[in-house]
């Protein structure tokens, strides 16, 4: 089957070449015929005219040709190829070569005007995707041309006549793929004999097998889980069948358990939020309590307390503040998976600006160098954006506190299209990359750096409802970048 498929397309190919090569032989032998007979016209029509001087009737007649014959172009140069007429005036008293640029014409046409040849074929040229071909009719000097030129010279110029030669070509493919569609045909039929017996023996049973596998996704998420083929084979295929049943049989188990889980996991975790976030509400009112009556005992009574208990006094007072920026930073973590979000184009740039202005005190005080780069605009809510950058801010200003010079860069990365926040501040070891965005987690003691533990949590929370992605890049000692990802907003 193989030999008689190559034997049947070495011959289809073979007839297609011989065609096309006589076809086009024909075409150039009727073209060159044509463009002679043109050309011998032209001569005839301008010859008098030319052998009395009368150029303005030579260029009238050149003019009605270019009116007449929209394809055709004629330039006719005296023997130094300088155009004397022509159907586009813009070249007459120019070189020939700024118009016809195929060197082997040219180095045909300077052998015809000193041999005084006469030319017997037509030549190609291409100018840009556009194809021309291009006649070369020399002009003889003639008895009644001796009165100007004398008869010392055989030839006194030339005619060249160029021709859009797009049609012919169409002409040659057309044929060409008529060939190609007969042989196709061929090739086709031989294929088709060996498919049809293929098909019955083997393409039609792994087809329905590949149809059900392409099926299982769609039926699974539907909710359906009877996704089996037929088994009708003994051989190889009722092996794949055998196969696909029984690792669609595994999947829908998994898939069954697999959403049991999830049903678990969402229940369990809208419980855990609803429960820290009443936790949270309600401890306010006594922490409050706590607070309210320390400051009342240090105010009033401190004199009458000894130095002791009035360091408890104020231990309980930090304890209490502490803890109610902790109750803080929970009621916004929780309110964040809580809050229905309100999407509308928001700058970026704004956003920062207004955070470093509220930290400008520190910033001028601790002499912070700051950069902020221009920032997109983005889909966003305005809150939970605001509630980001200045978590980060924060950040970056809490950890370069110790940092001699230390400065603190805002941009956008338009290669990996996000918004980074750079410090060159403690930095913290990559190894710990995953545990920054945790609730409650913290690389370094609470006497070296204050805060809850919270604030990076709160800044993955809003990525993630934004359906952007967060990540961060650090060194010790040199300092760390927080990469932000959201989903820039671009008018129409």
């Amino acid at each position: 089957m193989v030999v008689l498929f190559v034997s049947v397309a070495i011959v289809m190919t073979a007839v297609i070449y011989l065609t096309v090569t006589h076809q086009t032989e024909e075409m150039l032998k009727e073209v060159t015929a044509n463009s002679e007979e043109t050309a011998s016209t032209i001569y005839a029509g301008i010859k008098y005219p030319m052998s009395v001087g009368d150029s303005g009737a030579v260029e009238k007649q050149l003019l009605e040709i270019k009116d007449r014959l929209k394809n055709i172009e004629v330039f006719i140069c005296d023997t130094n190829k300088k155009i004397v007429f022509s159907t586009h005036l813009e070249s007459i008293k120019k070189d020939l070569d700024n118009f016809i640029l195929n060197k082997n014409i040219l180095d045909e046409l300077s052998y015809y005007l000193k041999s005084g040849e006469l030319p017997e074929k037509t030549f190609e040229e291409q100018i840009g995707q556009k194809k021309y071909l291009v006649h070369i009719h020399t002009v003889q000097n003639q008895e009644e041309c001796f009165r100007c030129h004398g008869p010392q010279k055989k030839v006194l110029g030339a005619i060249l006549l160029r021709k859009s030669a797009d049609k012919n070509y169409a002409a040659i493919a057309t044929l060409k793929n008529n060939n190609m569609f007969v042989s196709i045909l061929g090739i086709f039929a031989v294929i088709l004999i060996s498919h049809t017996l293929m098909v019955r023996v083997i393409s039609r049973p792994v087809k329905r097998l590949a149809a059900d596998i392409r099926e299982l996704p769609m039926r699974i998420s539907d909710g359906s889980y009877s996704v089996m083929t037929d088994v009708d084979r003994t051989d190889e295929v009722g092996d794949m069948q055998n196969s696909f049943n029984h690792m669609a049989s595994e999947l829908n188990e998994k898939t069954k358990a697999l959403e049991r889980s999830n049903i678990k996991i969402v229940k369990a975790n809208k419980e855990l939020e609803a429960f820290a976030y009443s936790v949270s509400h309600d401890l306010r009112a006594p922490l409050r309590n706590i607070d309210g009556f320390s400051k009342i005992l240090l105010d009033e009574f401190s004199q009458q307390l000894d130095e002791k208990a009035v360091h408890y006094l104020r231990r309980v007072r930090n304890g209490t503040a502490q803890m109610s920026l902790l109750i803080d930073d929970m009621l916004a973590f929780s309110k964040i998976g809580r809050t229905e979000l309100h999407l509308t184009p928001v700058n970026c740039g704004n956003i920062v600006n207004s955070i470093i202005e509220y930290y400008s005190k520190e910033i001028e005080d601790r002499n912070i160098s700051i950069e902020i780069g221009e920032l997109p605009v983005v889909r966003c809510d305005t809150i939970m954006m605001q509630s980001l950058f200045s978590n980060l801010v924060a950040n970056a200003l809490k950890f370069t506190r110790n940092t001699d010079n230390p400065r603190i860069t805002i941009g956008y990365d338009e290669n990996i299209e996000a918004i980074y926040i750079k410090d060159n501040g403690v930095g913290f070891d990559m190894e710990y990359h995953d545990k920054i965005f945790q609730v409650f987690q913290r690389l370094h003691l609470p006497e070296e750096y204050d805060g809850t533990g919270i604030g990076l949590a709160i800044v993955k929370r809003v990525v993630e409802r934004h359906k952007g992605s967060v990540w961060a890049e650090s060194e010790l000692k040199k300092g760390t970048t927080f990469f932000i990802k959201l989903p820039v907003y671009k008018e129409g």
